[in-house]
């Protein structure tokens, strides 16, 4: 049973808004030659004057005469090279996965494993991705699945980090069940987890397969799988979104949890969405990122009201037998919600699923859903892109007024200070900014982090430094922290792609995983 202690005060509701829209500013980026890409940089030209930018009247003169600076024409270039890189990118990730899982289903690395099964016919082939045994390169850099229950010294609340605590009740020896080996003759244990620690896990394994979620969540930390939905993007025509719903227990539920997936390494479509530029304003909501609201179900992207663009119900437009995933998660968490009254919603993604996870409860809003936001308990995410501009934090923060809403960042990731920003994408972040640099050591900041566009040459050495440190960090913290932070050989040789690209290397749920276990939060910041 999980019980989260302190629950949030009942939400007066969302803000009235009108539902007017109509504003936006949108970069094709397929249309952007490397003439246009010059032009930015050496004529600067106003943004709205190029062909593949497509604007509003009212965008046109709230922009001006703004070029794109330095920022849009970078960005084009990124987006230019991750389109390029697709099919490599996706070639090296299903050999390298199918590598991966074949010598870890049969004995490891040394292949002795190998030769045993060869000799016994029992070799082992993964063919089959969707098996509860086969694991993303997310799941090779860590395989941990168990849950850490809170130390007594966390629970009593001496701990800066708390937000608040689950008291979850499951059968096992209380050895039992770090490996999810407990039986139901065993002794009753009662574990308490910290509400940072089930949601950064389950951001962690809603990379993975539905049957590797499902055995996760039912047999090693003992909750209640509810379902693993895919959702359909009606721009890009296929299932773009991924996301599962839990319960800490089948019956009388204190908790549901909804883990959106976030940003596969491999999948350079995913760092593109997380990259560009465009941006759609959705009337008292604010101006929010385009390639996120597709990802939720955008239903009309040159609709002048808000209303037309993501309507309140679902119209039936995807195709027979596929789902728009807002409007899918919406119906799903409401059924929970209803099965288990005393049950608080709680949020979460890393990545692009972080994106997502801070986009839901602000469509909640907007759509007047008050009996869903009056149960929303956290929001926390790991790694997350901006999502939108001032007005929609404004907007998310009035919305999200009686939950919490924490964005974990660790030191030089890249994807927290994408979307870059710009006078033509004025992107920001919300919520409290709960920052770790390389050692774990956290505080919370009331605005972004350091570095917000990554690319101040001021912070170049330090980047740097802080791969090494990570490199060295991940071969030895586990002599000081113990065996369950001995890092395998493939999250050594990611760590050492961060000596070409820090920011890439620092994006890992590992550093999460281990930031919210070991991590300390000072005092926040102001």
């Amino acid at each position: 049973m999980v019980v989260v202690a302190g629950a949030a005060a009942a939400a007066g509701g969302p803000p009235k808004t009108k539902m007017a829209g109509g504003e936006k500013l949108i970069i094709r980026s397929d249309k952007v030659r490397l003439i246009d890409i010059l032009s930015m940089l050496l004529l600067r030209r106003p943004i709205t004057s190029y062909s593949f930018v497509e604007a509003s009247d009212q965008t046109t003169l709230d922009v001006g005469d703004e070029s794109g600076g330095i920022i849009v024409p970078l960005t084009e270039v990124i987006l230019k090279f991750l389109a390029a890189a697709y099919w490599p990118a996706k070639v090296i990730s299903v050999a390298l996965e199918f590598l991966l899982n074949f010598v870890a289903l049969n004995g490891g690395m040394l292949g002795l494993g190998i030769i045993w099964n060869i000799f016994r016919c029992k070799l082992v082939i993964p063919l089959d991705r969707e098996a509860p045994d086969f694991r993303t390169i997310i799941g090779m850099i860590d395989g941990r699945t168990e849950l850490k229950p809170a130390t007594l010294e966390v629970t009593g609340g001496g701990d800066m980090r708390q937000l608040q605590v689950h008291d979850t009740v499951v059968f096992g020896e209380a050895e039992d069940l770090e490996s999810g080996g407990c039986t139901v003759a065993a002794l009753l244990v009662q574990q308490q987890y910290l509400v940072p620690e089930v949601t950064v896990m389950a951001a962690k394994i809603a990379y993975e397969n539905h049957a590797y979620i499902e055995n996760v969540v039912n047999n090693v930390w003992k909750f209640n799988f509810v379902g693993f939905y895919n959702g359909w993007n009606k721009f890009l025509h296929q299932d773009t979104t991924q996301a599962f719903v839990m319960t800490d227990r089948a019956k009388d539920a204190s908790a549901v949890v909804l883990a959106f997936r976030g940003t596969e390494p491999f999948n350079t479509k995913d760092w593109s969405t997380d990259v560009e530029l465009s941006w759609l304003g959705l009337g008292a909501m604010g101006n929010v990122h385009l390639g996120f609201l597709k990802a939720l179900g955008l239903q009309e992207v040159n609709e002048e009201k808000a209303e037309r663009a993501f309507p309140r119900k679902d119209k039936g437009t995807a195709p027979k037998g596929k789902f728009f995933a807002y409007y899918q998660l919406r119906e799903v968490v409401r059924e929970q919600l209803k099965k288990h009254p005393a049950a608080r919603l709680i949020v979460t993604g890393h990545s692009l699923g972080g994106a997502l996870a801070a986009i839901f409860p602000a469509l909640l809003a907007l759509h007047g859903e008050k009996d869903l936001l009056g149960r929303l308990g956290d929001v926390l995410t790991y790694g997350q892109p901006r999502v939108g501009d001032s007005n929609f934090v404004d907007f998310l923060s009035a919305a999200t007024k009686a939950a919490r809403y924490d964005r974990v960042v660790y030191r030089y990731d890249i994807v927290p200070r994408v979307p870059f920003t710009a006078p033509v994408a004025k992107y920001s972040h919300g919520g409290t900014c709960v920052y770790y640099n390389g050692w774990y050591d956290g505080k919370e900041l009331a605005g972004d982090e350091p570095d917000p566009n990554y690319f101040d040459p001021r912070y170049v050495l330090s980047k740097y430094g802080n791969a090494v440190g990570d490199l060295v960090k991940g071969a030895f913290l586990w002599a000081s922290a113990g065996r369950d932070y001995r890092e395998g050989l493939c999250s050594l040789l990611y760590r050492c792609g961060g000596l070409i690209f820090p920011g890439f290397a620092s994006h890992s749920p590992r550093d999460y995983v281990d930031a919210v276990r070991l991590g300390r939060i000072a005092p926040k910041q102001i």
